[in-house]
C-alpha cells in the first residue's frame, strides 16, 4: 500500500488532554498503552470531502488497500464499489500485455457476443447487470475482473473439445501459441506448414491459412496486435503474413538470409519484425504506412546467431550467438550499436529481457546465470552473477521486476532486486531436475515443475520468502506449466498425457478443476487470453483446444446487487487474509 500523510497518524505522540465535565459516560479503550476516550457523533474528516477527492485518494491504494478500505465502513465500501476501484486495482497487478490481452477481449467482442462469452460461467441475472454498465468507461475492466472471480468460484470446470490440429506424423509441432487476443492459434512444425486456426463468431475453431516452406519451421509468433504472424524456416526464409480485413491471411514479405532462419519476433509495437540465421545475419524490417513491409537494418554479427529479440520499448537487441556470447545492441540515430557482450564459458541456454526493459538475465552451461542492468545514460553493465552447482537451463524475471527465477539441476534459487543488486530470497529443492519455473503474471505466485513427476505452486509472503501453497502429481515427469494471464489458474503438461488445471480456491489454496488426456506424452500447455481456452500440444503431432465452462450442476454466481458478496466471494489470495 502506498503511504500518505496524515496529521492523525496512530505512532505520533498525542498532546494531553485537557479534562472536561462529564456529563454522560464515553466508551473508552486503550490505544498504544494509553487509555483513551472515543467521542460519539465525531464524523471522521474524510468524509466532509467531495466524492471526486474520495475517489483520488482510494486510486492511489493497490489491491490489498482497496480491499481492507471495503471493510472499514459501509460508506467506503460503497464508494469503492462506485468508482470500480478494486477491479481498477486488481487490473494495474498485471503487466501491460496481459491488460491489454484481458482489455481486448471485451472490446472486440458486440453486446450478443458478450452475452455468449459470458453465458458458460453466470447466470442471466448477472449477466442482465453486467451489460447494462457496458457504457461505463470502466466496463472492459469490470468485466474482465468478474471473470476471473466466476472462474475462480467455480468447483469443476467441465471440458469440451472445439478442435484438434494435426500432423502427418508424430513429434512433428515445433512450436504452438495462442495470439494475444486469444482468438487465433498458430501451430508450426517438421512438415514444412504453418496453420492458423481462428475463432468463430459461434464459437467454433476452423483452419482459416495454411502458409508452406520449402523447409521445417522452427518458429511461428503472432504480433501483439494479433494480426500479424511470423514465421522462421530451415529453408532460409522467414514470412510475415497479415490478416485482411475479411479474416484471410496473406504473405505480405518473405526475408532471404543465406541460412536457415533461427529466429523471427517483433517488437512490442507490433509494427518491426528482426530475423537472425546462422550465417550471421540479423535484419530488421518495419511496416510502412501502406501496409507493406520493407528492410530497415542489417547486422552482420561476429558469429552465426541462434536468437535475437528486442527489448519492451525496442531500444535495445539482444543476439544470442554460438560463439558463448549475448550481445546487448541499443539504437542510436537510426543504426544499431554493440552497447554490451554478456560472456559466458559455455552454450547460453536461455536469456529473457524484464518486462519494464531495464533488466536481461542470461542462462548458461557455465553454471552461471549472469544479469545486467540498463543505467540512466543507456549504457548496460553486469550487476549480479547467480552461481548454481550444474548448468543454468533458464532465468524467468516476476512481471514486477522484482524477482527473477533460475533453474539448474534439481534446485531453483529466486533472487530480490534490492537497491543494485540481486539477493537470494529462496532456494526451492525438487527430488529430480527441474524442468521449468514461472511467475504468474501478479508476480505473487510462482510454479516449478520437474522431473521427479511434481509440479509446485508457491505462494510471496511478507517476509520475502516463498512458501508451498500445493504440488500437482502425475505419474510421470512434469514438463513444464503456466499460469493463465489473469494469474489465477495454472495447467501443467506431462510426460504421463495428461495436462492438469488448478485454480485458486475462495481459502487461498489450489484446487484442481479438470484434466486433460492426449493419447501420447503432452509437451506444452497455455490458456488463451480470457483462460477460457487451453491449447495442447502432444508427442503424437495432435494439438487440441479445449474449452473450460462450468459444470451445469453448479449454480455458484456474483449477484451485483448484493454490495458485499462480490468481495467476500474473492479468493484470500486476491485480499488480506493471507497477508
Amino acid at each position: 500500500m502506498h503511504s500518505t500523510d496524515n496529521h492523525s497518524r496512530i505512532d505520533s505522540s498525542a498532546p494531553p488532554t485537557p479534562k472536561q465535565p462529564r456529563l454522560e459516560e464515553a466508551p473508552k479503550g486503550v490505544s498504544l498503552g494509553r487509555e483513551v476516550t472515543v467521542k460519539d457523533k465525531i464524523e471522521a474528516t474524510l468524509f466532509h470531502l467531495p466524492e471526486e477527492i474520495h475517489a483520488k485518494i482510494i486510486r492511489y491504494l493497490d489491491f490489498r488497500g482497496v480491499t481492507a478500505l471495503t471493510r472499514v465502513c459501509k460508506q467506503l465500501h460503497k464508494l469503492v464499489k462506485n468508482d470500480k476501484a478494486l477491479e481498477r486495482a486488481w487490473y494495474r497487478r498485471l503487466p501491460s500485455l496481459n491488460q491489454y490481452q484481458l482489455k481486448t477481449i471485451v472490446t472486440t467482442k458486440d453486446e450478443q457476443q458478450l452475452r455468449d462469452w459470458l453465458k458458460p460461467f453466470a447466470d442471466i441475472g448477472t449477466i442482465g447487470s453486467l451489460i447494462k454498465q457496458q457504457k461505463n468507461v470502466y466496463f472492459p475492466v469490470q468485466l474482465v475482473f468478474t471473470n476471473s472471480k466466476l472462474m475462480s468460484q467455480c468447483e469443476k470446470f467441465k471440458l469440451v473439445e472445439k478442435t484438434e490440429i494435426t500432423r502427418t506424423r508424430p513429434r512433428s509441432i515445433t512450436t504452438a501459441s495462442f495470439s494475444t487476443d486469444g482468438r487465433h492459434v498458430v501451430t508450426a512444425g517438421y512438415d514444412k506448414t504453418v496453420k492458423i486456426t481462428g475463432q468463430k463468431p459461434d464459437g467454433s475453431w476452423i483452419e482459416t491459412a495454411t502458409v508452406s516452406h520449402g523447409g521445417w519451421v522452427g518458429s511461428a509468433t503472432f504480433s501483439v496486435d494479433s494480426r500479424k504472424m511470423v514465421t522462421g524456416s530451415d529453408d532460409r526464409t522467414a514470412k510475415i503474413c497479415v490478416q485482411e480485413d475479411d479474416g484471410s491471411w496473406d504473405v505480405k514479405a518473405t526475408i532471404l538470409h543465406n541460412h536457415g532462419v533461427t529466429s523471427a519476433s517483433f517488437s512490442a509495437d507490433s509494427c518491426h519484425v528482426v530475423t537472425a540465421s546462422l550465417s550471421n545475419e540479423v535484419k530488421i524490417y518495419s511496416q510502412e504506412t501502406d501496409g507493406s513491409w520493407e528492410a530497415k537494418y542489417s547486422i552482420n554479427h561476429n558469429a552465426p546467431v541462434s536468437s535475437v529479440s528486442f527489448s519492451a520499448d525496442g531500444r535495445h537487441l539482444v543476439i544470442l550467438s554460438e560463439d558463448n556470447n549475448a550481445t546487448l545492441y541499443s539504437q542510436d540515430d537510426g543504426s544499431w550499436k554493440v552497447n554490451a557482450t554478456i560472456h559466458h564459458d559455455d552454450i547460453i541456454y536461455y536469456y529473457t529481457f524484464s518486462t519494464n526493459g531495464r533488466h536481461l538475465v542470461t542462462a548458461s552451461a557455465d553454471h552461471r546465470a549472469i544479469i545486467y542492468g540498463l543505467h540512466d545514460n543507456g549504457s548496460w553493465e553486469e550487476m549480479t552473477t547467480i552461481i548454481h552447482d550444474y548448468w543454468v537451463k533458464s532465468a524467468n524475471f516476476s512481471a514486477d521486476g522484482r524477482y527473477v527465477v533460475t533453474t539448474s539441476d534439481s534446485k531453483a534459487k529466486i533472487h530480490g532486486l534490492q537497491t543494485a543488486e540481486w539477493v537470494l530470497k529462496d532456494t526451492i529443492q525438487h527430488q529430480e531436475v527441474v524442468t521449468s519455473a514461472s511467475f504468474s503474471a501478479d508476480s505473487r505466485h510462482l510454479v516449478t515443475t520437474s522431473e521427479d513427476n511434481t509440479a509446485r505452486i508457491y505462494g510471496l509472503q511478507a517476509d520475502g520468502t516463498w512458501s508451498v501453497k500445493t504440488t500437482i502429481r502425475h505419474e510421470k515427469r512434469v514438463v513444464l506449466a503456466t499460469f493463465s494471464p489473469d494469474g489465477c489458474l495454472v495447467v501443467t503438461a506431462s510426460a504421463d498425457k495428461t495436462a492438469k488445471i488448478y485454480g485458486l480456491g475462495d481459502d487461498g489454496s489450489w484446487l484442481e478443476k479438470a484434466t486433460i488426456q492426449h493419447d501420447e506424452g503432452i509437451n506444452s500447455a497455455t490458456f488463451s487470453a480470457d483462460a477460457r481456452h487451453v491449447l495442447t500440444v502432444g508427442r503424437d503431432g495432435r494439438a487440441k483446444i479445449t474449452e473450460l465452462i462450468k459444470k451445469i450442476d453448479e449454480r455458484m454466481s456474483i449477484k451485483p446487487t448484493d454490495d458485499r458478496r462480490p468481495l467476500e466471494a474473492l479468493p484470500a489470495e486476491m485480499t488480506l487474509e493471507n497477508e
